[in-house]
């Protein structure tokens, strides 16, 4: 038999449905799909916490040293090795104001760098940050003005610092930013990923060496875990494991395909159909419903991906790639399976034990 007239075949029994497409097709999509579901949820769920972590600062270091910081040299980590922003901090005298006379404020002079380390994007010289808390209390706002004994504070900027577990100094406190051009009590970096580089940068800061002034590197939250490392989150996984069980399901579901149409197709070989027809008919057909239940199972991914407004959605359509190629190469591996075991000599047996 000719490629046309294996081809023609089998048109016809899919198109009569001898050959089950819809059903296998669905079976495929209804497996494949909720694996690659519970995959993307497991993802979203990494990225969730990835972002309470950093929301959290609990990637936000800092190194103490009683007058010890380079303001310069600490404002200049910003963007080496992973660091996403840097500045140096040292605790100044309480600011009195008239809106609070009887509570003097906290406060600390900070370097520009130290802004985008608590959320300010515009880091600039004239002017205060205050936590957002005392801002509200004090009935304060950007643009607005604190009354000192030495005249009007500009407001300049107001940061978030909730209490979930971080240093609480910056709660209900003004900061003062300043030249970085002096030495500071602590210097701050943020960063993602972390790296074990990132110390050794926060420490080059400090204008004594760490062997003759002993210092130790906090971190500015604690409560989400001392560290935290997305890629291996991701990689250690438990639905990564869908790339050999989705497979090895749709390889059983390819053999139950064919094995099901046994007699069928002993009797096309005892009628004398050649062997290579009967083998490329058979991949044919199984590749028609296993690859449109594939591209079902991707929609109904793709919908899902939007529904949970996942961010990072390479990785999940990566694992969804490699997942798609084996399932397919699975089902036509269980369906060969299946065929290789069907011979003409059975069709007798078959037919008894229909």
């Amino acid at each position: 038999m000719r490629v046309r007239g294996v081809l023609s075949e089998v048109g016809r029994n899919v198109a009569t449905g001898t050959t089950k497409a819809v059903t296998w097709a669905i079976a495929t999509g209804v497996v494949l799909a909720l694996l690659m579901v519970a995959d993307v949820v497991t993802v979203a769920r990494i990225e969730r916490d990835v972002r309470e972590f950093q929301a959290a600062a609990a990637n936000v270091y800092k190194l103490p040293s009683n007058g010890q910081v380079d303001g310069r040299g600490c404002d200049a980590l910003w963007g080496t090795s992973t660091i996403q922003a840097s500045g140096a901090m040292r605790e100044m005298a309480p600011i009195t104001v008239e809106e609070a006379p009887l509570v003097p404020m906290t406060a600390y002079e900070v370097s520009l760098g130290f802004g985008a380390i608590i959320g300010i994007e515009n880091q600039q010289l004239g002017g205060v940050w205050m936590e957002a808390g005392l801002a509200q209390l004090l009935g304060i706002g950007p643009g607005g003005a604190l009354t000192t004994k030495n005249g009007p504070l500009p407001v300049a900027a107001v940061y978030d610092w909730p209490n979930d577990g971080r240093d609480i100094r910056f709660g209900f406190a003004i900061l003062v930013p300043v030249a970085a051009d002096r030495l500071f009590d602590e210097c701050w970096i943020r960063a993602w990923p972390l790296v074990d580089e990132n110390e050794k940068l926060l420490r080059s800061t400090l204008v004594v060496t760490s062997e003759s002034y002993p210092v130790l590197i906090g971190q500015v939250n604690r409560n989400f875990g001392v560290s935290m490392d997305a890629n291996q989150l991701y990689v250690e996984r438990i639905t990564w494991h869908i790339i050999w069980v989705g497979p090895l399901v749709l390889a059983l579901i390819g053999f139950v395909a064919t094995w099901r149409r046994r007699l069928e197709y002993s009797a096309a070989l005892h009628a004398g159909q050649g062997r290579g027809a009967f083998m490329l008919g058979v991949v044919i057909e199984t590749g028609v419903w296993v690859i449109f239940g594939t591209v079902l199972a991707l929609m109904v991914s793709l919908v899902v991906i939007r529904v949970i407004g996942l961010n990072e959605t390479w990785p999940v359509w990566l694992s969804g790639a490699i997942v798609a190629w084996w399932v397919v190469v699975g089902a036509l591996l269980g369906a060969v399976g299946a065929a290789v075991m069907i011979r003409e000599k059975g069709l007798f047996q078959f037919f008894k034990t229909r």
